[in-house]
This record gives structure tokens, sequence and C-alpha cells, in this order.
């Protein structure tokens, strides 16, 4: 299955993860809409990498659903090759502007950004 940057979309439904007796999400209900870019913020603990991970493979929830353009995620490798994630902590040059990060982060996961707004 392949997907292209025009019909990608993010949504979760009811999403949640635990670890025995941890709960990283609880009923998390979002959505990203195609051209959108997301930015996770809020406090150690509050799920926002678990979602990401989520989204790119490594981990799956406990319940509810991950979708990209309406379809689960579960077990679609091909999805890892649509979503970039830029890490909290890069420290590449220190004088780049988001646009250019989002742009150095997009040409080095093999994409050519045609659509980033400052």
């Amino acid at each position: 299955m392949e997907f292209s940057q025009q019909n990608l979309g993010l949504e979760t439904k009811g999403l949640r993860k635990s670890y025995e007796d941890t709960v990283a999400l609880r009923n998390l209900n979002s959505k990203v809409d195609t051209g959108d870019v997301c930015c996770f913020l809020g406090q150690n603990g509050a799920g926002k990498t678990t979602t990401i991970n989520i989204f790119l493979g490594p981990k799956e929830a406990t319940s509810g659903e991950a979708l990209v353009n309406g379809i689960p995620v579960i077990g679609m490798e091909v999805i890892s090759k649509e979503i970039t994630q830029i890490p909290e902590f890069v420290q590449l040059y220190g004088k780049l502007s988001g646009t250019e990060y989002l742009d150095l982060f997009s040409r080095l996961a093999g994409k050519i950004p045609t659509d980033i707004m400052a």
C-alpha cells in the first residue's frame, strides 16, 4: 500500500497505551489534517513520545485506533516513510529557523519539501 503526501492525514480514536500499572495514554482523540504540521507539547510523561511511536511503528496501542488516511497503522511499515519526526533535542546547526529544520529533515528523509510555510 502506498501513501502520498496529498492524502496523508493522522487521527487517533480512543487511543490508549498502558505498561503494567502505568497508563501512558488515556482515551486520546485527535486529528491532524493533510498538510498540517503538528507539534506535541506537554510535561514529561504526558504521552507525546508514546503517541509518535505508535504512529511510527515501534509500539502498539493497548486499545483504540491510530489511523493514517483512515487506515489503521498496525503492521503498516510504509507509513514511517511518509511521516517525518524531528526529535526534541536536535542541535545540528544553532542558527537554523524552524522552516529550515523542516526542510533539512524532509530532505534527509528522502522527501523534497514543496509546501513548507513559515
